[in-house]
């Protein structure tokens, strides 16, 4: 213990301090391509995708902050922060984005059924929906204790990542078994040697769907009914697995990124002055 303590940064200091270092480096290389109908005769739309590759080294963020699932691994070595580059804990490779509206041609102000019952049943509707797909992200794998004997005394911060001994990847992976944990070993005296964030999570798609409606009640008056379906096909997205290797649950998602589908219905009462 005391030739541990003494390799320490600061050896005269019994616990271990968590600090920071600007040694850290970071690049970002994106292709951003956007193809927009502006907003003509109730109609418009908006379709955005970037390619995208985002690296660092050292990573950033404590307490998984910015590292993400298995963060605290993302920097075994802090005498060799070159050691940890690889893809950033944030690197989304592919997102594609689809947003619209359209609005019917029926109503008060429209070119058709502009009053009368007609008016009242088929005018002023709106339709809007919003669309992502995106990459998944990038995960860490780690081991409990101080496998590199570096004299860490912090139970809950899990710095090493494991040995690699076969191929993580299932053939087929599913949410009991998303990496197999028995392709891992625990080091002994040493840092592990599975690369940093060369695991991901699923991808993630959803899609948001709102039905408008705008009922004239009187020149100063109107009333708006908004029905929003959140996750409209209601898409289960996995989220990250169990990091923790010697964990019993290691490599099993018991979470999903984002909730089921949900649906909210409104009114509004306004007038020019106000909204009720």
């Amino acid at each position: 213990p005391a030739q541990v303590q003494a390799r320490k940064p600061f050896p005269w200091f019994n616990a271990t301090p968590f600090y920071s270092t600007d040694r850290g480096t970071s690049d970002y290389n994106a292709l951003q391509v956007k193809l927009e109908h502006r907003y003509t005769n109730g109609f418009q739309y908006l379709i955005s995708y970037t390619w995208s590759k985002s690296l660092d080294a050292g990573g950033s963020g404590y307490f998984d902050v910015e590292n993400g699932p298995g963060g605290s691994s993302a920097l075994q070595n802090y005498y060799n922060v070159r050691e940890s580059r690889a893809v950033s804990s944030y690197d989304i490779p592919h997102f594609l984005s689809i947003s619209g509206l359209y609005e019917l041609p029926f109503g008060k102000g429209k070119q058709y059924l502009t009053h009368g019952l007609p008016s009242y049943v088929l005018g002023n509707w709106q339709l809007n929906t919003v669309a992502q797909v995106r990459s998944g992200q990038p995960y860490n794998l780690s081991v409990t204790g101080d496998v590199a004997n570096i004299g860490s005394s912090v139970s809950w911060w899990n710095y090493a990542r494991p040995n690699q001994i076969a191929n993580p990847k299932p053939s087929h992976a599913t949410a009991t078994k998303w990496y197999d944990p028995a392709a891992f070993a625990v080091p002994s005296f040493s840092y592990g040697d599975f690369p940093r964030n060369s695991l991901r999570t699923s991808h993630v798609a959803t899609a948001d769907v709102s039905l408008f409606k705008n009922i004239p009640i009187k020149d100063e008056l109107a009333l708006n009914f908004r029905a929003e379906v959140f996750n409209v096909f209601n898409i289960q997205n996995y989220g990250a697995p169990d990091t923790g290797i010697g964990d019993p649950a290691a490599g099993q998602i018991t979470s999903n990124v984002l909730p089921p589908r949900q649906i909210q219905l409104g009114l509004h009462l306004r007038d020019r002055k106000s909204v009720v």
